[in-house]
């Protein structure tokens, strides 16, 4: 092997052992002896994606494709690149492209089957997943993605089914028998099931797959009322998922308080109003404090379009802090502004401009409630609260395969929600005309008075079909995609109540920060 192939075989070996600053260096010196190469830009392009650098590593994939534009790993890894910069239509057009060049492999299929599914486009998704299973019927994880995606669409019955394909095909696959247990709702009894999930956490495997044994069997020993036991799976499946991604409280905490400065500024909610026809909701608030339930209820008004949680408002303001900008001292008119409202714009379905309101519902935009309201001066906020600590558990106790690092660590998960009540609180105090609070608790027991206010709030006339959302036939992707299925039920209020001892440490913060009282009763 001569020293430039030893060289390239470097670059693939740091990308691969996560040294990404190091491929991405090893991949610029052999550019310099050996001219422009599509696979040096590709390991460079994904290096440069996986160290956060989306813009760059756009520039390096098209340089790639430029080169050589038949390679279908390319096209895939260039999906990926424009999805992460949330230009929806440029990634699906990708996928799309490596599907057709290489409609025989499998693994390309499956590849881009789970980014169509990402986008949104189930149709598709599942012909290209089918099309994956006929040249390989025995990819487990093709099986998975299909029953994954038979969930989302609310079809219970062939998500089983090919759920319990992939678990057959291969009982170690944690995340399709996690989601087959959940599904058939599995319990103690289940002993083969139990069997193979101990098998998983107790093995080898990676931390994430053993986490999601665990949640699993948590899960398992919930339903049975030993809540004890229980916890200690959730702690255990808490802590391996948080040795692979861990979260730094203290930056992101920073930030918050660095938006709530900013936006505390004179003038800095100054904004110059939209010429888009169609007006946005944002749902926000606390993962698991009711979101999902939210969107079910407006999606099921005729004026009403879902776009599920779109990821486009988070990029846009990584985009201002990239570039060094402060999103609340840019001139509203100015083209920055113009260009950050037509990529959200971008990345919503082609029909949007038919529906009276859209919505977006991804929670974590409470962090950037000042900003939307620059982009979108009549956009509107429905934001959903619920009891701080049933939404605490339910964040700790629930498996999150994506994001959401903050929730595998109970105290760090406690900060975070106390620091995103003190973000709303300066919310509501700055623009309480555009924001609604929708309050779990109270939407249970007065579900048609809530919805009614809610249809108020956004100026829609109340339609009798908002007080059955468990009726809506769309996707839902987010970890609710059962329960919103299903009838406005009573049984997770005051689940908390069943974990009081080891929550004791998160019911002190609480009240330390007056967000509960002596009582625990809510204070917010």
């Amino acid at each position: 092997m001569n020293q430039i192939a030893q060289q390239f075989q470097m670059a693939k070996q740091a990308y691969a052992s996560g040294d990404f600053s190091q491929a991405v260096r090893i991949c610029d010196q052999l550019t310099i002896r050996t001219g422009a190469r599509d696979d040096l830009l590709n390991i460079k392009a994904v290096s440069l994606l996986a160290l956060g650098q989306a813009e760059t590593a756009r520039t390096s994939i098209q340089q790639a494709i430029k080169l050589n534009p038949r390679i279908a790993g390319l096209q895939l890894n260039a999906a990926g690149i424009y999805k992460a910069l949330c230009l929806i239509k440029q990634a699906k057009r990708h996928a799309v492209e490596a599907v057709r060049l290489a409609p025989r492999d499998a693994t390309i299929l499956y590849q881009a089957a789970l980014l169509l599914r990402d986008f949104g486009d189930y149709p598709q998704a599942l012909r290209v997943i089918d099309r994956c299973l006929q040249l390989q019927p025995d990819f487990s994880l093709a099986w998975h993605l299909k029953g994954a995606a038979m969930m989302d669409l609310g079809n219970t019955e062939a998500a089983q089914h090919a759920l319990e394909k992939a678990v057959a095909l291969e009982p170690g696959n944690a995340r399709a028998l996690s989601a087959l247990a959940k599904l058939r709702r599995d319990g103690l009894e289940d002993v083969e099931t139990v069997a193979l999930l101990k098998n998983i956490q107790s093995s080898g495997a990676n931390p994430r797959d053993r986490a999601s044994a665990a949640f699993s069997l948590g899960n398992m020993h919930h339903r049975e009322g030993q809540y004890e036991r229980a916890f200690a799976l959730y702690h255990n499946a808490n802590t391996l998922a948080a040795t692979v991604r861990p979260f730094d409280f203290g930056h992101w905490q920073q930030n918050l308080e660095q938006g709530m400065q900013a936006s505390s500024k004179p003038g800095a909610l100054s904004a110059t109003p939209g010429s888009s026809t169609t007006q946005l909701a944002f749902i926000i608030g606390m993962p698991r404090s009711g979101t999902s339930l939210c969107e079910q209820v407006l999606s099921a008004h005729p004026a009403v379009l879902a776009c599920g949680e779109l990821a486009t408002i988070e990029q846009i303001e990584g985009s201002f802090t990239r570039r060094g900008s402060d999103p609340y001292q840019v001139d509203p008119d100015a083209k920055e502004f113009q260009q950050a409202s037509e990529l959200y714009l971008s990345a919503m379905p082609k029909n949007h401009q038919q529906y009276q309101w859209v919505t977006d519902k991804a929670p974590l935009n409470f962090k950037y409630v000042g900003l939307i309201h620059r982009l979108f001066p009549q956009a509107r906020f429905l934001y959903c609260t619920r009891h701080p600590l049933d939404t605490i558990l339910s964040c700790y106790i629930q498996d999150f395969h994506a994001g959401l690092e903050f929730t595998f660590d109970l105290e760090k998960l406690t900060k975070v929600y106390i620091a995103h009540a003190q973000m709303m609180r300066h919310w509501l105090k700055l623009l309480p005309a555009q924001i609604h609070t929708v309050n779990y608790e109270q939407f249970i027991e007065n579900q048609q008075t809530e919805t009614m206010e809610m249809a108020e709030f956004l100026q829609l006339g109340f339609v009798e079909e908002m007080l059955s959302p468990h009726l809506q036939e769309r996707a839902v992707t987010t970890a609710s995609n059962l329960q919103v299925r299903q009838a406005v039920y009573k049984s997770s209020v005051g689940r908390w109540k069943n974990y009081q001892q080891q929550l004791a440490a998160v019911i002190t913060l609480l009240q330390q920060h007056k967000l509960l009282d002596e009582n625990l009763n809510c204070l917010h």
